[in-house]
């Protein structure tokens, strides 16, 4: 991360900051700051994106395979196929069972996707992919992934991912209730994210997040995160690295917002510690990482959710 005051980050309009500062306990919260300690305005960028981007990146590359597996369903191989939410889909494949609608060990499957939603209401993706099948079973999958611009369009954002990992993907359902458990894991993935006119990029590496939702009658009831990772962020206004470390489960709403939980970011000469309950994000900030608490902060989830990405 840069490390002299005249690059430190002014990520919040200046009535936004104003009003933050004020929920905090008054102004001048940047005082006294060693020149290599963290500003409140890069604690809170830091915080946003290490709460969203992980999470979101993590559902765009589950997405990508759960889209990829109805159209398997219901295509077949080298044949344009109207994707069930709107859009098309061509896939290409190899492997011993292709055409049982399933994806099955040792397959390998390129895909080029136009605007395709795999189901009414789901994010679309744009762009080219190749899935190889590890391992399938009952209610069980796992694909090593490669991806070169795939645009993958999600409520809040628009990511563009570039790179290669495994997924592995776990559905059980019990009554009304599915559950489905996503395991990422990858030794680097770009990311893009393009949210109203801002544009970010950002570079994940050593990535093993497991993320797990629940829909309720085909209504998604809960999210969960948890993992570690690095990221590297280039903003419009600044750049860091970071190293993220979820301890347990962080949950979040069926929008995506963080509701509970806790993790905690390192960097060189700082660590972050951040806390999740409604409505609320309090951060706490170690000059030195030795164990002293500096600096605390408050934020509405509100404000984190709109900053990320």
């Amino acid at each position: 991360m840069k490390k002299n005051a005249s690059t430190r980050l002014a990520l919040v309009p200046a009535a936004a900051l104003l009003a933050l500062l004020a929920a905090c306990g008054g102004g001048g919260g940047d005082a006294g700051t060693p020149i290599t300690g963290v500003t409140q305005s890069q604690a809170q960028a830091m915080s946003a994106n290490s709460a969203v981007v992980p999470a979101e990146t993590t559902d765009a590359a589950a997405l990508l395979l759960s889209t990829t597996q109805a159209i398997v369903a219901g295509g077949t191989a080298s044949a344009t196929f109207n994707c069930a939410g709107g859009g098309t889909a061509v896939f290409t494949a190899t492997g011993s069972n292709i055409g049982n609608g399933q994806l099955d060990a040792g397959e390998v499957y390129n895909v080029t996707y136009t605007a395709c939603k795999g189901s009414a209401g789901a994010a679309s993706l744009d762009g080219t992919a190749t899935l190889t099948v590890v391992a399938a079973g009952a209610g069980t999958v796992e694909v090593n992934t490669s991806t070169s611009g795939i645009v993958i369009t999600l409520p809040q954002r628009t990511l563009t991912l570039n790179g290669t990992s495994t997924l592995s993907q776990t559905v059980v359902t019990n009554g009304a209730a599915t559950t489905t458990t996503n395991h990422w894991t990858s030794p680097q993935i770009v990311v893009t994210s393009q949210r109203n006119t801002r544009s970010s990029s950002f570079t994940l590496t050593g990535i093993d997040i497991t993320r797990s939702f629940t829909t309720t009658n085909g209504v998604v009831s809960a999210r969960s995160s948890s993992g570690t990772h690095t990221m590297t962020a280039v903003l419009p206004n600044g750049n860091w690295t970071v190293t993220t470390a979820t301890n347990g489960a962080v949950s979040y709403d069926a929008n995506g917002v963080p509701t509970q939980g806790d993790w905690t970011i390192t960097l060189p000469n700082n660590r972050i510690g951040v806390n999740v309950v409604p409505g609320t994000l309090t951060v706490t900030v170690d000059f030195g990482a030795d164990g002293s608490i500096d600096r605390t902060y408050v934020f509405t989830t509100t404000v984190i959710v709109a900053e990320a990405g």
